[in-house]
């Protein structure tokens, strides 16, 4: 038996005599050459690896996962941490939701592991010496709402200077096995932050959830609002440190946050049907498709606000080969708080042969600048930053012609566009009777063969004709239906074509 074969839409594989889909086949194999990369170290007698680094290590990654979605009157940050703002008068701080005290750090399914510590925010807020008062507000799970749970939260928002609730997906609304079919998150959580904000206006939600959920139906209720996703272990600290101030928010969007589910390009062929499901959306999908037909979203691809302000100026763009350039562009930090900004560079490309989209991040850069620091960002483009897929050439191809090259801080924040203009792969197939004029106008030895059809230097052969809709024909068809257009005189400017193709291309 061969080492893979095809059996409808699923790829298996053979190993050790097991038929297995190629996808777990690939996550075996990858989980081996860990274990592979690991022997080393646990060959070692007493081996222990540093916990605290480690957990550092998680701590930093979560604090840059954490997107701030809003933040209206400058809600946050907060100075009830003493640590961080000792002369300040401290807030007097609710905190609603179960997952400050249940935080949910990992996926479903099996993506669960075993955590070397966890830290909630509500352990955080008692190793750092903040006071808070605390009500669940919830269950996490679907159930339907508790009303005990939703009064003590109500109450204990009322005596506060500002409200902490934290909301999200519980496991049971994602995990693998199953599609989520809403992007709304439970309805008894919604129903307690409005009536939460309706007894205090003060409210900063922290959202935790795998991908991304409905936004616009309750923003009116929060003044600030983080998107946190699944922080891991280190989760509490990290929130700590962003809602207190220590650090500012810098995490970006890695999906466009849509106003509707029903805006989204997958929902014409989801959830398929008689066991199959088309990927009809291409290329266009997320923000490729939401850019290019101009869809309003509720957050864009790349979206993410600071508690600094940033310019970026003298953006230019330096052709470095045939096709490829390098982009360089000042940030400067116009604020008074050292923070981190990502610049990003999205290639837009001009007249193609297929469909592509507007445009599609292909580099960027996070750049820490303390208050009033400017710094020159770097970043290269290689030629796949420009190239498609081709069916046809079953490869990569870049075009020839200029690419608009835009940089800016999210899909829909561009500060700047500067054009570069590239050679080409020069990669062309042979032209046959069935390639089309167009086709044949397009190729550098074609467009020559042309050029002498229409001048007439073909000798007795008959002129085309020269108008508008004759050319939209010609260029659409094969130039073996030149006879149906010129009768006899159309084949002899067909085989005309493809003898002198046969010249110029050995």
């Amino acid at each position: 038996m061969p080492p893979s074969y095809t059996d409808d839409q699923i790829v298996y594989a053979v190993r050790d005599g097991l038929i297995i889909p190629a996808q777990l086949d690939r996550m075996a194999q990858g989980m081996i050459d860990l274990v592979n990369k690991t022997r080393a170290a646990m060959s070692i007698d007493n081996y222990r690896f540093d916990v605290d680094a480690h957990d550092e290590v998680a701590h930093q990654a979560a604090i840059e996962s954490i997107v701030m979605l809003k933040n209206d009157d400058a809600i946050l940050p907060l100075n009830a941490d003493p640590v961080a703002n000792p002369s300040a008068t401290p807030q007097k701080i609710a905190v609603i939701g179960e997952f400050a005290r249940t935080p949910r750090y990992q996926g479903g399914g099996s993506s669960h592991i075993t955590p070397t510590k966890m830290t909630s925010f509500l352990d955080t807020l008692a190793e750092r010496g903040i006071k808070a008062d605390f009500a669940p507000g919830f269950t996490l799970d679907l159930e339907p709402a508790d009303p005990a749970l939703e009064s003590e939260a109500v109450e204990t928002a009322k005596n506060a200077d500002v409200v902490l609730m934290f909301l999200g997906l519980p496991e049971a609304a994602e995990s693998e096995g199953f599609d989520r079919d809403t992007l709304d998150m439970p309805a008894k959580q919604i129903a307690l932050l409005e009536q939460v904000a309706a007894a205090n206006q003060n409210v900063v939600v922290v959202l935790s959830n795998g991908s991304v959920v409905s936004v616009a139906p309750w923003a009116k209720n929060a003044k600030g609002i983080l998107e946190s996703w699944l922080l891991g272990q280190s989760g509490g600290p990290a929130l700590a440190d962003v809602i207190f101030g220590q650090v500012s928010p810098s995490g970006k969007l890695a999906q466009s946050i849509p106003l509707d589910i029903n805006d989204d390009p997958s929902m014409l062929n989801w959830p398929g049907e008689e066991g199959h499901v088309d990927y009809g959306e291409g290329v266009f999908v997320g923000y490729r498709y939401y850019d290019t037909y101009g869809k309003v979203v509720d957050y864009p691809f790349g979206y993410g606000l600071s508690y600094a302000t940033f310019e970026i100026a003298d953006v230019a763009v330096a052709k470095t080969g045939a096709n490829t350039a390098t982009v360089t562009a000042t940030v400067t930090n116009t604020s008074d708080v050292d923070a981190s900004e990502t610049v990003q560079v999205y290639v837009a490309p001009g007249k193609a042969d297929v469909a592509r989209p507007k445009h599609e991040l292909k580099g960027f850069t996070k750049v820490f600048l303390k208050s009033g620091e400017s710094k020159t960002v770097t970043i290269d483009l290689d030629e796949r930053a420009f190239a498609y897929w081709s069916e046809k050439y079953n490869d990569w191809h870049v075009e020839s012609g200029e690419y608009a090259i835009e940089v800016g801080v999210s899909s829909r924040d561009i500060a700047d566009t500067v054009a570069v203009a590239l050679d080409g792969d020069g990669k062309t197939q042979p032209l046959t009777e069935w390639s089309t004029y167009g086709e044949w106008e397009a190729d550098p030895f074609g467009a020559k063969i042309v050029a002498a059809v229409a001048a007439g230097e073909a000798g007795e052969l008959p002129k085309l004709p020269d108008n508008a809709m004759m050319r939209m024909f010609l260029n659409s068809m094969p130039i073996n239906s030149l006879p149906t257009l010129l009768g006899e005189g159309g084949k002899k400017i067909a085989q005309f074509m493809v003898d002198e193709y046969a010249k110029l291309s050995k």
